[in-house]
């Protein structure tokens, strides 16, 4: 019965959430690509090309312009969040390439930690601040994230998983010749809730970068620069 909750979870799931990922991401792509546009002109200077686009999304996730400058406990929140998240799924992606890297464990505790902690601000700001409109699947989205990292944050402070496994079984994900994960219970709950939130994400998280792109893209169409 084990070998066979590992199996779904471990070698069907992962496939299931990168097809779920992948369609609701390009699903993303194509909703603003076609939605109605009522502005037609360019009311602030263009970008001059994709580039400038992804530099400018770089800039926004990292320098949080709008928190920074109407609420400074929600920037600081979203920076620990932001950066914390970043360097964690860069380490999990690191896997990718190779299963271990200098100083990985502390650097990964570190950002694991503030993940975390913005998470929890958020969770806890959205329960107390009265302002705030909240629904369930706010409250799913930081609920299953929370647990995603705290148990990610146990595994990877007390060395509880081989990483030579966690990345052979990686490898056989990504080269479909797929082998069963680590047979950790504390590792297989981390997985499940972490494929989990990454098939949630398009539809609600990630939205917000697709929404910055498409706002400079319009910008670009010849279509709306006066002559």
């Amino acid at each position: 019965m084990y070998d066979f909750t590992l199996f779904i979870i471990g070698v069907v799931l992962p496939y299931i959430m990168m097809a779920t990922f992948g369609i609701a991401l390009g699903y993303n792509f194509f909703k603003f690509m076609f939605l109605p546009r009522p502005v037609m002109w360019a009311i602030f200077p263009a970008k001059k090309n994709l580039a400038s686009i992804f530099i400018t999304i770089g800039k926004r996730i990292f320098s949080l312009p709008g928190p920074r400058k109407f609420d400074k406990l929600i920037f600081t929140l979203a920076w620990m969040f932001h950066i914390g998240l970043i360097v964690s799924l860069s380490l999990h992606a690191k896997y990718i390439f190779m299963p271990h890297l200098p100083l990985e464990y502390e650097i990964g505790s570190a950002a694991g930690m503030f993940a975390a902690i913005g998470s929890f601000g958020f969770l806890i700001r959205r329960i107390y601040d009265k302002k705030t409109e909240s629904y369930f699947s706010d409250y799913l989205a930081l609920g299953l994230l929370i647990v995603t990292l705290l148990l990610g944050q146990y595994i990877r402070m007390f060395k509880l998983i081989d990483s030579i496994q966690v990345w052979s079984w990686i490898q056989g994900i990504i080269t479909l010749n797929p082998v069963l994960p680590p047979a950790d219970t504390l590792f297989l709950i981390h997985i499940l809730f972490a494929q989990v939130y990454m098939m949630y994400l398009p539809f609600k998280t990630l939205i917000h970068p697709i929404a910055i792109f498409y706002g400079q893209k319009i910008i670009l169409d010849q279509r709306h620069i006066r002559r």
